[in-house]
């Protein structure tokens, strides 16, 4: 296995073009794994709306009065 030295050393020896593959490859591996965390944040929030709505901590408002608000808001 190479080392990290290695690595870098290969990889910015490299053409251009082959320096582009690489670098997509690496941010497509790296993507998956951020997608997933924000996957995971959103699903955890939902949760604590979920409970803070049946808990009654948390004030809900009918979906065409907060899109009238918004409206106004955007002078619309």
């Amino acid at each position: 296995m190479l080392t990290l030295d290695q690595l870098i050393a290969g990889a910015t020896a490299l053409p251009d073009a082959d320096k582009a593959m690489l670098m997509d490859k690496i941010v497509e591996s790296m993507t998956a794994q951020i997608d997933r965390d924000i996957l995971i944040e959103g699903v955890n929030k939902a949760q604590e709306r979920i409970t803070e709505i049946d808990n009654s901590t948390f004030q809900t408002i009918p979906g065409d009065i907060a899109l009238a608000q918004i409206r106004q808001l955007l002078g619309k």
